[in-house]
């Protein structure tokens, strides 16, 4: 079925708009007198000159309410080093990624689709070859992570990313905003905005540092401005506002075909006649009290409730304040709307910790709640309430920040409306204090999926998203609730859009209805995200599940299994047809392989070793200990064939050759141990590891009951440093101050969402600190973030061992053993299989039906050392020196009474670790040096985990932790000694 467009101004801006979001170039540009969101950069943490942003150029095309702006970026590195850039690109509401490009020997080659931790998989696999990847994902709310890689050294790197949005519409017109602050001064900026033509000229309502320069002319059939300058200093907003041409046309819905179906967009003004309530006399007022909270705007937020007490005149509030947990802030009385007794509470409050959602527990007694938080729900065991869609109460979310996570706050308002103060104190307060109309249901004479945009509906919009896999209906009637009761039916007719090359781009409405399905999903993204990959992958759209990477190699598409872009699909087409079709079932292969490394492990469990004092070693036979090669050295003293480690690249820092490093570390007489003993007690001493940053000091010397306060001074300087809070967490935990230690503790979820190292050493903290609970949520979200990880898998089965899921814990450990990893994590397997047999024995209950009983088997120690560091691509080093002096190290695996030292890593997290089955009397120290990294990252300090244990796999095991960091190459630390003693 297909009509004619009408030739109205609102058809002709919608077919622009349609080509425009097909793959025609460009978009348009708007802004508000806010302030603006922070502009896309790189920044380096520590160390190094930082990434600048030196060209910027802008391209936005505006049309029928749509903009598309299409950013292209120079980043130069200023240091000797090839690095990894990483860019952080924030969005503003209503925005969304429809793609980016990275230059490629000169050429702009574009992104394709890829599921989110195969990319990062890919990404990590590419730059460790030394060529070139780019990947684009979420980084959390309506911010994304742009890693590209290299950076080179003294050089350049060009990056293109395009987003679109649709535009608000204020007093009959689209108002378009971009913001103009970027950090420091560009060398060169251009800015070219084109409108549609929509019946009236648009107007520039703001251009901060353009100095009036941009002036809107008529060219043809649409409106152009353009600006180029160098030395360019940018600041504020470009704010342009659209006349729209819909206004006064009939309402008309556009079907587009694409991929055998058609899709429905449909957007028109419609504001029912609002109805002024009055708030109930008793609420919940939910007030975000995390860290992240610092950066909302509070003074609107006391505006807003300054209008809605007035509203109520007489009430009272139940005050709940969310952090990493839940606190109660009283009942609070309010008195012909004054309400300040509540206000001094809501302006006296400590903004920190993470941002614990999910422990609020929804009061059913009270009729309306107003949760005041940005959305970032990053701790606890999910990101919403317990009974959220079985409660009666009303939910209200009130936003406040630029950064937010908008489908949290959807999902936590049930319906999808909630209010935005960033969009205009005015609408917000109209909003929270009307009887909202409602839409009461859709139908069409056919079967179609369309729902409403909620958001859009609040804000005086009709807009419709639908998928119809069959006919195409005439029209869609929407029936409407209006806040007095009365019942109205809109009716749209649908017009047939005409045929879009599949091949080429996903259409607009095709494309807007998968974004507003994706953000129905991704309030519980856990739940969902089956779904949210499919339609992201479908879509080439970036959500939590889906990312778009942009790879150098042409094989590198056909290794991974990845859909290239156009220009390369006949190659990869060729290369596929090139490869061998030969299948391997890689997972039997793999059992075979570790079975046979358990069953050496098995043969040096079972071996008897010396337990007497060592002899002298002559000074000819330690001078040619010295001077032969590591792997020799390490293969005499070995009588059984035991697993050795892969080759690895040589790490690109600055150092002496292995062999000399070895014989720099050569075992050193000491006291020995005297004689052997069959059985022995053994205890764990752990040195104090104490930091030496410059707040330190005063911390220490701080009375116990104003630490805290301390701490809130000292943390402007330092709230972006991880060891900030590690450290006055440890102070904390010492005098007995545990929650306020855990609380300070959680920030480090808030630091950078999705950072899969300072998310691991929260858990490991979490771990020592005994909080298995909290822990768990985090080392999931790792493991989604990395499956590709065997630490991801590892680390979660240990969490889930502390907290009681034995079940969880051997499957998770299981899988450690049973997948094989890239080599670079040797041994990694080994390791997750004595965790696996030790809990085995020390566990009832579990199902081990479907492991392979090769595996299976026990192997009870008195000593282990267990090493684990938070930075990819670093070298540590653990050493244990026995009794008799005898190191065990890298380069010496196998010690006189049978110390067993694992692979040497020199990438990856680990782990690495030290084994003696029967412990002779004596002092065991143990040692860790950090060697170094190849990191393409500006690197700081590297966090460390060891886990001391003995009696290891039996009922008696007793362990103790400790972290700490290390920052300068070669440094060596003494991390803690074990005392054995003969039993009498």
């Amino acid at each position: 079925m297909s009509r004619p467009f009408p030739s109205t101004a609102r058809m002709r801006g919608l077919l622009f708009a349609l080509a425009l979001m097909s793959g025609a170039p460009s978009q348009a540009l708007s802004v508000i007198a806010e302030p603006p969101p922070p502009a896309p950069r790189v920044e380096l943490k520590v160390d190094g000159e930082p990434i600048v942003l030196r060209d910027l150029e802008v391209r936005t095309d505006i049309a029928g309410g749509i903009a598309r702006t299409r950013i292209e970026m120079l980043f130069a590195n200023a240091n000797d080093r090839v690095l990894e850039g990483e860019l952080v690109f924030p969005l503003m509401a209503g925005q969304a990624i429809d793609g980016f490009a990275l230059d490629i020997d000169g050429v702009l080659r574009d992104a394709v689709p890829v599921e989110k931790a195969k990319g990062k998989q890919v990404f990590e696999d590419t730059i460790r070859q030394r060529v070139d990847p780019a990947l684009l994902e979420t980084a959390g709310g309506n911010a994304f992570r742009l890693r590209v890689y290299p950076l080179p050294a003294k050089g350049t790197r060009r990056v293109v990313v395009t987003y679109s949005e649709v535009l608000e519409q204020r007093e009959g017109q689209w108002r378009y905003r971009l913001p103009l602050a970027h950090a420091g001064t560009l060398a060169s900026f251009a800015l070219d905005l084109r409108v549609a033509d929509a019946g009236s000229t648009p107007i520039v309502a703001q251009a901060d540092s353009l100095d009036g320069a941009l002036k809107l002319e008529r060219v043809g059939a649409q409106y152009r401005a353009t600006v180029r300058r160098n030395a360019f200093r940018a600041r504020g907003w470009l704010d342009v506002a659209v006349p729209d041409g819909a206004i006064d046309s009939p309402p008309t819905a556009i079907a587009e075909p694409w991929d055998g179906v058609h899709f429905l967009y449909v957007d028109l003004p419609f504001a029912p006649p609002r109805t002024t309530r009055t708030p109930p006399s008793r609420v919940g007022l939910v007030w975000d009290s995390s860290a992240s909270a610092r950066k909302i705007d509070h003074a609107a937020e006391f505006a807003l409730l300054d209008a809605y007490f007035k509203a109520m005149k007489n009430g009272e509030v139940m005050l709940v304040r969310v952090r990493d947990a839940i606190e109660d802030g009283g009942r609070h009385t309010i008195r012909n709307g004054d309400w300040q007794t509540l206000k001094r509470a809501l302006q006296d409050t400590v903004y920190d910790g993470a941002t614990n959602l999910a422990a609020w527990r929804i009061d059913a007694s009270i009729a309306e709640h107003l949760v005041f938080t940005d959305g970032h729900a990053n701790y606890g065991s999910g990101t919403l309430p317990a009974g959220l869609d079985t409660a009666r109460t009303r939910i209200i979310p009130i936003n406040a920040s630029v950064s937010s996570d908008r489908a949290v706050l959807r999902r936590l308002a049930r319906d999808g409306a909630t209010i935005d103060l960033t969009r205009g104190a005015t609408q917000a307060r109209e909003a929270l204090l009307a009887t909202p109309a409602t839409i009461t249901s859709i139908e069409s004479d056919g079967d179609a999926d369309i729902g409403a945009d909620a958001e859009a509906w609040s804000r005086g919009r009709l807009r419709l998203h639908g998928r119809i896999p069959g006919e195409l209906p005439r029209e869609v009637r929407v029936r409407i609730r209006e806040g007095n009761g009365r019942e109205r039916v809109v009716v749209v007719p649908v017009l047939a859009g005409g045929a879009v090359d599949a091949a080429q781009s996903v259409p607009l409405a095709a494309r807007l209805w998968a974004r507003q399905r994706i953000e129905r999903l991704e309030g519980e993204p856990q739940v969902h995200r089956a779904e949210i990959r499919r339609l992201g992958l479908d879509f080439g759209l970036v959500t939590s599940q889906t990312s778009l990477i942009v790879l150098d190699a042409v094989a590198d598409y056909v290794r991974h299994g990845i859909e290239p872009p156009l220009p390369l699909r006949a190659q990869v087409l060729a290369l596929r047809a090139q490869q061998d079709n030969k299948q391997r079932d890689e997972r039997r292969v793999h059992l075979d392989t570790i079975a046979a490394q358990y069953a050496a492990r098995i043969a040096w469990w079972q071996r008897e070793f010396p337990k007497t004092k060592a002899p002298k070693i002559a000074q000819d036979d330690a001078r040619a200990r010295r001077d032969a090669p590591a792997d020799a050295e390490a293969g005499a003293a070995m009588a059984e064939a035991m697993p050795q480690p892969a080759a690895a690249p040589a790490p690109s820092v600055a150092a002496e050759p292995r062999q000399q490093r070895m014989a720099a570390s050569m075992n050193k007489a000491a006291a020995p141990g005297e004689g052997a003993a069959k059985s022995t007690v053994s205890s764990i001493t752990l040195k104090k590891w104490t930091p030496d940053a410059p707040y330190i000091a005063r911390l220490r010397d701080t009375d116990a009951t104003k630490l805290y306060v301390a701490y809130l001074d000292e943390r402007a300087d330092w709230q972006d440093s991880s060891a900030f809070y590690l450290d006055v967490a440890d102070l904390l935990f010492e005098r007995e101050q545990d929650v306020l230690a855990l609380r300070v503790l959680s920030n480090l979820a808030e630091l950078e969402l999705e950072n899969r190292q300072v998310l691991r050493i929260l858990g490991y903290r979490l771990l020592q600190a005994g909080q298995a609970t909290l822990a768990v949520p985090l080392f999931e979200q790792v493991r989604e973030l990395a499956p590709f990880e065997p630490q991801s898998h590892r680390d979660l089965g240990l969490a889930y061992t502390a907290a009681g899921a034995s079940q969880k814990a051997a499957d998770a450990l299981y899988e450690v053993a049973a997948r094989s990893w890239d080599p670079r994590f040797a041994e990694v397997g080994l390791i997750a299989l004595g965790e696996l047999n030790a809990l085995l024995a020390t566990r009832s209950g579990i199902d081990t039906a479907s492991y392979d009983a090769r595996l299976l088997r026990n192997l009870p120690v008195d000593l282990r050392v267990v090493l684990n560091w938070d930075a990819d691509n670093s070298d540590m080093d653990l050493w244990v020196t026995d009794p008799n002096g005898e190191r065990a190290y890298y380069g010496h695996r196998l010690t006189r009474q049978g110390g067993h030292m694992s692979a040497d890593l020199t990438s990856g997290y680990g782990p690495e670790e030290f084994l003696l089955k029967q412990a002779i009397p004596g002092i065991y120290k143990v040692e860790v040096n950090y060697y170094g990294n190849r990191q393409q990252v500006v690197s700081g300090s590297v966090s460390l985990r060891l886990g001391f244990f003995t009696g290891f796999g039996r009922i008696d095991q007793d362990e103790k932790s400790v972290i700490l960091r290390l920052r300068d190459r070669s440094e060596t630390v003494l991390v803690g000694e074990f005392e054995v003693k003969a039993r009498p």
